[in-house]
């Protein structure tokens, strides 16, 4: 067996056995959360020993040249020497500023952070619970308009998180983040080409800072937002967006509901590919499920979008 070691305390770690599940085994209380090395929730440095290359796809060269790794996709092949990944970031304390339910299943969060919180609009963050609980939610404010972090959290039925949020959380309740991290913003997008951006759920939480950080910016090329759900009870946000349509000539707002009796199923990838603008000329935003995201991808792709111009913030369900 290859000896683990975090901090000073040794844990053996199987063959085949990522870092997570033996740090679980062992009953750390290691955070994490896709499992898949995407979210990066359970990133931790190693000190002494290699790192498998594969445990550091999607790192900054500085981060690799640091030892930093996801546990959660991370088998070692030699004794790897470990700190937590509490240990690697600044966590800062943030303040319950207001707690609003904005749709039957999404709760508005609002925090205000002790000292300067620097991000840009459509990036994410870990936010942790008294007791360790730890889940990732994309940012949803601007910082050069709003005096806070606001989160969309979706109410998961036996979320420990979410559930913790709507039954229990109050203003004025202590919470830590993380620094932000990902890399769907605006920032780096052609002023003249079109953009499209289309998420569902509390996917619209990133792009409703990314479209207004366009606009602040002066994007000149039309933009397009598409938000979908399955029910109309699963929007949210539709009167300040279509305010925003209104301010604003070159955006639009158009919102794409699955099972609607009205006027018949509005598939929102479908939408998206079908949208007028040529997608080998327009810059992509696209946020939400694993499942939805891929298959936009697959389905623009193959009508001639450039991959570099598809920025994606999936979103995975915790362990």
């Amino acid at each position: 067996m290859t000896i683990l070691t975090l901090g000073e305390a040794p844990i053996e770690i199987a063959e085949g056995q990522t870092v997570l599940a033996a740090l679980l085994a062992a009953g750390v209380d290691a955070p994490y959360s896709c499992q898949a090395g995407v979210c990066q929730t359970c990133l931790h440095q190693a000190i002494e020993g290699a790192v498998p290359e594969t445990a550091q796809i999607g790192l900054s060269d500085a981060q690799k040249a640091q030892g930093y790794f996801m546990a959660c996709v991370c088998v070692p092949k030699e004794p790897l020497k470990i700190i937590r990944a509490g240990d690697l970031h600044d966590r800062i304390d943030v303040c319950v500023a207001a707690i609003d339910r904005i749709s039957h299943n999404v709760i508005r969060l609002r925090l205000e952070p002790d000292q300067r919180f620097a991000y840009r609009p459509g990036q994410f963050l870990a936010l942790t619970a008294p007791g360790g609980v730890t889940r990732n939610y994309s940012i949803a404010s601007h910082p050069d308009v709003d005096a806070f972090i606001e989160l969309h959290v979706r109410v998961i039925p036996g979320g420990q998180m979410s559930g913790l949020i709507a039954e229990k959380l109050a203003r004025g309740d202590r919470l830590q983040v993380s620094n932000p991290t990902g890399m769907c913003f605006y920032e780096g997008a052609d002023p003249e080409r079109p953009i499209v951006l289309a998420g569902a759920g509390t996917g619209l939480a990133p792009l409703w800072g990314i479209v207004r950080d366009a606009l602040q910016q002066q994007h000149r090329g039309p933009i397009r937002l598409y938000h979908g759900a399955r029910e109309r009870t699963g929007l949210y946000l539709v009167e300040e967006l279509q305010a925003l349509a209104d301010r604003h000539e070159s955006f639009s707002y158009r919102p794409c509901v699955l099972n609607d009796s009205e006027s018949g199923a509005n598939d929102l990838a479908t939408a998206v590919v079908a949208a007028e603008t040529d997608p080998t000329n327009t810059d992509f935003f696209l946020c939400g499920g694993a499942d939805l995201i891929g298959r936009l991808k697959r389905d623009l792709y193959l009508k001639g979008a450039k991959l570099q111009r598809l920025r994606t913030d999936i979103f995975l369900p915790a362990a």
